[in-house]
């Protein structure tokens, strides 16, 4: 019996390596971040009779950030790792600066947050330039660009037309507000990285540490590893088990990715096809209940509800999502004739569960803190990740020695930093908006150019959300359009929760959406694919997430809002009308279906989905009928043959 074994800590960004004192320096730092962030996050200054304010907090947390940074990550990727440039000394020094200037003079600061000295205008202004050099090191120019746009509207509000006219502010104004101001830099986005996204990193750090991993792609090869197209079917549920430990796309395609792409063209997937499965099954991690990706937590704090509920809401999409990405990669296993993998390949699933048993205590822990006490997400992350410290000590294999401790808290703060640098540069988005009053103006704007109606309006939000995605974090998209575009959804009768989720999705659907489709590249890099293709391929797979924004805007019944009864006839024909559409993309029921066959399943799986119940008695009706006379037609075929023949393959190129 062969076992899959991955890296538990697999290096997403081209970090320096520093050795001597620097090393001892770099390593400091690196655990201190999530040190910090549990002291805080479990009360201990209270206790200890320490008067903490939060902004002193996000402070120090932003200033362990950019002193990181600009320790260990390359100012370009032709920069040597083996030393530290002067410049970059430089920089660390006055990350230092600016926020110790927060963390040690709030007390006073947030008495005369509004006056404008000379001192503060300076310190704000290196403030923004420190955050802005660190998004490019992460992101590059493209949220640079975006940032520095805003910024430019907020001062020059006078220069533009109709709609978009204000009255401008003034450089000192602005940069104070952006460094001291609560809808600035320290605002709704940093709050969030400096908490929960923290707390479920660390959680997810200690569990791959103590060799979580390994035995969560273990057990989805031993459950998937009997059927036709395994491992396709095997990053599916690999891929949904990890998306809802890490909910970053990415990090998802390449921990699960380096198995079962190369996985699955051993035994046949091509190439455009193996990485177009993991690519399309990763992204789903961003929106895959309990834990998702860190857009859902801003998403809680923006609609002053708890994490809880919004796991509620987005569960029925996210399984969907996964229902159909699973019947598609089924369906196109059975009309390729792919065969399961071979005994000896397929670890005992009951071995596996022995072994790794007490990885699903940390799973319960969670879950009841979560749906039963009701806590706050980052403290449900903090307990969550303190009872795999204590299960994992119980079995040698397991146990998390100081050494392997030492090194998750590492591999946590490398973890943490892209989507740190994220949400600070997210905030300097939001403060103009918000600064200008931009949101509203723009929001009207859109009702008008939409001429009032729902489904123009809903177009305009899901072209621009994949628009501005392409190459952006899901972060700052959501920031961006939950502030401008949100609003006129809202105005326009669609409920709260379902606006934003709508937006979310389609930010979503940008990871997978060429010509720049993040999860698609990292899936190509590893299947050694092209884009183009891939692409195109990652979509037909996941075109459920291209689909399910418009029907639960439409039907709040999909986000389990509404009536029990409505919730269930809703639910129950998505989750059929999801089976049909995957049957009529790959082209596959009982036997391969023609072109016309195919569209009418695709229209009997759309009928499904339909918000009024006529249309989905429609779909049932046409469902009932389609799949009746493709299994007499099956039928009918193997009786004439007598027995079924076996046949090759079907090559891709044929189909």
């Amino acid at each position: 019996m062969a076992k899959v074994d991955i890296a538990d800590d697999v290096e997403l960004l081209r970090f320096r390596r520093h050795s001597g004192a620097l090393r001892v320096l770099e390593r400091i730092i690196l655990i201190a971040v999530p040190c910090l962030a549990a002291v805080y996050l479990l009360n201990i200054p209270t206790y200890l009779g320490i008067l903490l304010f939060f902004e002193q907090y996000l402070a120090a947390f932003l200033g362990l950030i950019l002193v990181a940074t600009f320790l260990i990550k390359p100012a370009t990727p032709k920069s040597p790792l083996g030393k530290l440039p002067w410049y970059d000394v430089v920089l660390a020094v006055l990350s230092v600066v600016v926020c110790a200037y927060l963390v040690i003079f709030w007390p006073e600061i947030v008495l005369t947050v509004s006056t404008i000295t000379l001192p503060r205008v300076v310190l704000a202004t290196i403030a923004v330039i420190l955050i802005l050099e660190a998004t490019r090191r992460y992101f590059g120019w493209a949220l640079v660009g975006t940032i520095l746009f805003f910024i430019f509207y907020a001062l020059f509000t006078n220069l533009f037309p109709g709609p978009f006219y204000g009255r401008p502010l003034s450089f000192p104004r602005l940069m104070v507000n952006l460094y001291l101001d609560n809808g600035g830099l320290l605002g709704i986005t940093l709050q969030v990285g400096a908490t929960v996204v923290v707390a479920f990193i660390l959680f997810a750090r200690l569990l791959f540490a103590a060799g979580g991993g390994r035995w969560l792609i273990n057990q989805a090869l031993s459950a998937m590893g009997r059927f036709s197209g395994a491992p396709a079917k095997t990053a599916v549920v690999a891929s949904g088990l990890f998306g809802t430990i890490s909910g970053i796309a990415v990090a998802n395609v390449v921990v699960t990715g380096s198995v079962t792409i190369p996985m699955m063209k051993k035994y046949g997937w091509p190439p455009e096809d193996a990485a177009a499965v993991e690519a399309t099954a990763s992204t789903g991690g961003i929106l895959m209940p309990p834990i998702m990706g860190v857009v859902a937590f801003i998403m809680a704090l923006y609609l002053g509800t708890s994490y809880t509920q919004v796991c509620i809401w987005a569960a029925v999409p996210a399984l969907l999502y996964y229902f159909a990405c699973f019947m598609q990669v089924h369906f196109l296993s059975a009309r390729r004739r792919y065969t399961p993998l071979p005994p000896e390949e397929i670890p005992s699933f009951i071995q596996t569960l022995k072994e790794g048993w007490i990885f699903l205590i940390p799973v319960a822990v969670l879950m009841y803190t979560m749906f039963i006490l009701w806590l706050d997400a980052s403290t449900c992350g903090i307990y969550t990740s303190i009872s795999v410290i204590l299960v994992t000590l119980f079995k040698k294999e397991t146990r998390l020695t100081f050494r392997k401790l030492a090194a998750a808290l590492e591999t946590c703060t490398e973890g943490i930093l892209e989507i740190a640098m994220v949400c600070a540069a997210a905030g300097l988005v939001v403060g103009p908006i918000l600064f200008t009053g931009l949101g509203s103006s723009f929001a009207q704007s859109l009702t008008l150019m939409a001429g009032g109606h729902l489904f123009p309006l809903l177009l305009l939000t899901a072209v621009a959300s994949i628009i501005m995605g392409m190459g952006m974090s899901i972060v700052t998209i959501y920031v961006i359009l939950v502030i401008l575009v949100a609003p006129a959804l809202i105005q326009i009768g669609v409920s709260p929760p379902a606006a934003h989720l709508f937006v979310i999705y389609f930010g979503m659907a940008s990871f997978l959406t060429p010509p720049v489709c993040m999860s698609v590249y990292a899936a190509c890099g590893i299947a050694h694919s092209g884009v183009w293709r891939t692409g195109w391929r990652a979509i037909r797979l996941g075109i459920v997430a291209y689909l399910i924004p418009f029907f639960f805007v439409y039907e709040p019944a999909l986000l389990l809002i509404g009536s029990p009864i409505a919730i269930v006839i809703h639910v129950t024909t998505a989750f059929i009308g999801a089976f049909i559409l995957s049957a009529g993309f790959e082209g596959y029921l009982f036997q391969n279906m023609g072109w016309v066959k195919r569209v009418l399943f695709i229209i009997a799986g759309l009928g499904l989905f339909m918000p009024f119940y006529t249309g989905e008695i429609i779909g049932v009706a046409l469902s009932i009928v389609l799949v009746l006379v493709e299994w007499l037609l099956k039928r009918r075929t193997s009786l004439r043959l007598g027995q079924r023949k076996i046949v090759p393959p079907l090559s891709p190129d044929d189909e």
